[in-house]
């Protein structure tokens, strides 16, 4: 993200730059004047250093024995040059690697050698890479900032949702590599090209627009299956009338 943030801000800069540096002024304190506004722009990662350059206008006609070219006029020109601010990328840096972590995992208990300190809570959560992989979405502000929970109970229950929605994920992914390890066969991957490595991702990308419709007591695809959603359901173990026939209960 902060390379995302570095890049447009850079791309932004350097158009703002290649304005200034293509005019040509009469004047020098006119040049001073651009001169100083631009490197006054705001910029956070960047930095935008600025001279005024003399650009002599000669007159018409070809110099002298001696070399001498008579200057009918000076015009000036700005000069600038776009550099890292290194202190603010560093800060930024650190920053966006801190996050806030919430455990119930007690740091002291009376059984010996059962509570965690700071310390090896962090090294256990980051050996939790598939789960961090496939939650790190969480982080993001736009869902975070739509999760309010009060109750230290509601927390575990919304925990114990995602980790049991993390495990189905888990799962399918799985029986997927195990169907292709075991049958040879690959599954219809991105852009129409054939994979041994399917993700659970790119089997619910298959299914987007599918749905079930229900008319009275009965239940029926909005569509017929295609190849591709056949095949995953293969992979998977999963007659189609199980899409359409919930269990009871």
């Amino acid at each position: 993200m902060t390379q995302e943030l570095q890049a447009k801000e850079k791309k932004a800069i350097t158009e703002k730059c290649n304005e200034v540096v293509r005019v040509e002024y009469f004047c020098r304190e006119d040049a001073e004047a651009a001169a100083n506004r631009l490197s006054k722009e705001s910029c956070t990662y960047y930095e935008i250093s600025t001279r005024v350059e003399e650009k002599p206008v000669y007159g018409r006609g070809r110099p002298r024995n001696d070399g001498f070219r008579e200057i009918k006029e000076m015009r000036y020109l700005v000069s600038a040059k776009v550099s890292e601010n290194q202190e603010a990328v560093s800060t930024f840096r650190k920053e966006a690697g801190c996050f806030v972590m919430l455990t119930n995992v007690p740091t002291e208990t009376q059984e010996e050698d059962m509570g965690y300190d700071s310390k090896a809570i962090l090294k256990t959560y980051k050996e939790q890479y598939g789960i961090e992989q496939d939650f790190g979405f969480l982080k993001d502000p736009f869902i975070v900032n739509s999760v309010f929970l009060k109750k230290p109970e509601r927390i575990e229950v919304l925990g114990l949702i995602l980790l049991t929605s993390l495990l189905i994920w888990r799962l399918m992914e799985r029986s997927m590599h195990q169907y292709v390890e075991q049958t040879g066969e690959k599954l219809p991957g991105w852009k129409y090209k054939p994979t041994d490595r399917p993700t659970s991702f790119m089997m619910t990308m298959k299914f987007m627009g599918l749905a079930v419709i229900k008319i009275g007591k009965e239940r029926r695809l909005s569509k017929p299956l295609n190849s591709d959603q056949k095949a995953f359901l293969l992979a998977l173990g999963i007659k189609t009338p199980s899409l359409i026939k919930p269990r009871p209960g």
